[in-house]
């Protein structure tokens, strides 16, 4: 049996290098920061070093480039090694509600974690700077002000997209499932 290209795991490999470009921008721009803080200059915010070694709020900048980087990236890539067995190993085509399902799948799923994470490290990252010291580049906060501040008003956005792209997996689960059902029902 030939191999055929399947046509929605080009789509996820495409989005899994544009979300990966933004993730060599994201860490240029940390690493740019750490060198410029070693030097005492500010300018991007205290070296990203200090904010995870800080832990507390910070660790919600770690716990983002991590789902980052394995949820949005990696899922994504890994998802296209599905779509392509379905349909270039299987045959199986995705048409009508099941190319809109993959859709679903790609945009919300992909989008949506890739958000959520990026929103939870972007609050980390700044929680975490609010609670070092001002003469590293902190802000000298407490602990009390940064939850208030900084972390509450970003929590219901996290979780809401947390929902936007469950959905997106759930909507592109069946897709595979029912394609996958169907192609071995042949």
């Amino acid at each position: 049996m030939e191999t055929m290209r399947s046509p929605w795991a080009g789509r996820f490999i495409g989005l899994t290098f544009v979300l990966g470009g933004v993730a060599w921008a994201i860490l240029t721009i940390l690493v740019l920061g750490n060198v410029l803080a070693g030097l005492g200059n500010f300018t991007l915010g205290p070296a990203s070093s200090r904010i995870v070694a800080g832990g507390g709020a910070g660790s919600w900048f770690t716990m983002g480039i991590l789902a980052y980087g394995l949820v949005a990236i990696g899922g994504l890539g890994l998802t296209a090694l599905f779509y392509q067995h379905i349909e270039g190993g299987l045959g199986s085509s995705l048409a009508g509600w099941k190319s809109i399902g993959a859709g679903i799948h790609l945009l919300l799923g992909g989008l949506g974690s890739a958000g959520a994470s990026l929103l939870m490290a972007w609050g980390g990252f700044q929680a975490g700077a609010a609670l070092l010291t001002p003469d590293i580049g902190g802000g000298g906060q407490n602990v009390g002000y940064v939850h208030a501040n900084i972390l509450n008003p970003i929590a219901a956005p996290i979780a809401a997209l947390m929902g936007i792209a469950l959905f997106g997996y759930l909507v592109g689960g069946i897709v595979l499932a029912t394609a996958w059902v169907a192609a071995r029902k042949k």
